[in-house]
């Protein structure tokens, strides 16, 4: 059973195919927006090793299940055999009224705006070929994982949510520079709701 919502800010998901480059996105993002106070980005919590790029903290199977026991995770979720999660400070930036980012899953959508009703979701979109370059290049799968993620990225459906998009075709700071502009205006939005105050991290 889900909580009921504490929400009074927005919860942005960053979702996308494997490869789409959602964390190079958030990185970035992240850098520019560094000292706008009304912007939060999430560390994920995942249950295999995390990269350099990722934004995420390693835990174990045990550990991830523990603490889903005990209520350390805003949302979580299982994908590519691997448990996903965001810690509960999510809830904490969204009940003082920040724009709270994350790199979320095409999977776990309903659950997320079942309790998040102000839920945005950002669609990074990339083509086919290049996909299949990027995941052969960051080289974490063999080739039939590769083309089993190929063809779960190609089978979502997003046409039951409303959704913003972003072009990650071109250099990571063009599609960069698309995704802090949506961020901005939605923390424009929030502002306008709740009168938050603007850029001073505190």
């Amino acid at each position: 059973m889900l909580d009921a919502p504490r929400s009074q800010g927005t919860l942005v998901l960053v979702v996308g195919p494997s490869g789409s480059g959602k964390d190079t996105l958030l990185k970035l993002a992240n850098d520019v927006l560094a000292d706008d106070g009304r912007i939060r980005f999430v560390r994920r919590v995942i249950t295999r090793p995390t990269s350099d790029n990722e934004a995420s903290d390693f835990v174990t199977d045990e550990q991830f299940q523990q603490g889903v026991e005990n209520g350390q995770f805003a949302l979580h979720w299982r994908a590519h055999g691997l448990f996903y999660g965001l810690p509960a400070t999510v809830d904490d930036w969204l009940a003082s009224g920040r724009v709270v980012v994350a790199n979320g899953s095409r999977a776990v959508l309903e659950k997320a705006l079942a309790k998040y009703p102000c839920l945005k979701i950002v669609n990074i979109v990339v083509p086919p070929e290049l996909l299949a370059n990027r995941l052969n290049r960051r080289g974490r799968e063999g080739s039939g994982a590769v083309v089993e993620r190929l063809r779960r990225g190609g089978a979502f459906d997003l046409s039951k949510f409303s959704f913003d998009e972003v072009d990650n075709s071109n250099a990571p700071s063009v599609g960069a520079e698309c995704l802090v502009s949506k961020l901005v205006a939605y923390a424009d939005l929030g502002n306008r709701r709740h009168s938050i105050p603007s850029p001073t991290k505190g």
